[in-house]
């Protein structure tokens, strides 16, 4: 896995000041490096990743129906 420079504004987020909004986020378990490597992308690339989620999404739904009715048929 490649080593991720961030930049100085990114790093600002990464490693926050303590009594900050971002400490007690990362302090409650929030990956704050995953909210830096969304914020590089572009709107464009954002919106692209969150269609391929929703369509993940739809295909799981499909799968549990899919395995729900195979249930149902074998009992």
């Amino acid at each position: 896995m490649d080593k991720v420079e961030y930049t100085e504004q990114e790093r600002w987020l990464i490693e926050p000041k303590p009594g900050t909004a971002a400490a007690a986020a990362r302090d409650f378990g929030i990956d704050l490096s995953l909210t830096v490597a969304n914020l590089r992308l572009t709107p464009e690339e954002r919106i692209k990743q969150l269609d391929d989620h929703l369509d993940g999404i739809e295909a799981l739904r499909r799968s549990l129906r899919w395995i729900s009715r195979s249930s149902e048929r074998a009992a």
